[in-house]
């Protein structure tokens, strides 16, 4: 589950995310990383847990460690990570 997924889905179109997309929908991968790591670790993508660069770096090696996540699926997961703390800090949803 994601907190505030309508906020993160405005975001990433703002920023860009998909918008030379041919083939697939980064919109949709983004979100569905969001999922993978929410699934994974059964934990809700919130403020509370993905604010800063720290806590990617942690829930990402959480993820390794788990070792269910290849490598490269950890990669596209961090890139989505980063992309909700930048939603998070330009929205100042920190504190909500």
């Amino acid at each position: 589950m994601i907190q505030h997924l309508s906020k993160y889905k405005e975001y990433i179109k703002k920023c860009g995310v998909g918008d030379n997309d041919v083939v697939a929908d980064s919109r949709k991968s983004y979100i569905s990383y969001l999922n993978g790591v929410s699934k994974h670790l059964n934990i809700t993508i919130s403020p509370s847990i993905l604010s800063n660069e720290n806590d990617v770096f942690e829930l990402s090696n959480r993820l390794a460690e788990a070792k269910q996540v290849s490598p490269k699926t950890i990669k596209n997961y961090g890139a989505a990570m980063k992309m909700y703390v930048n939603m998070v800090s330009s929205l100042g949803l920190k504190n909500n």
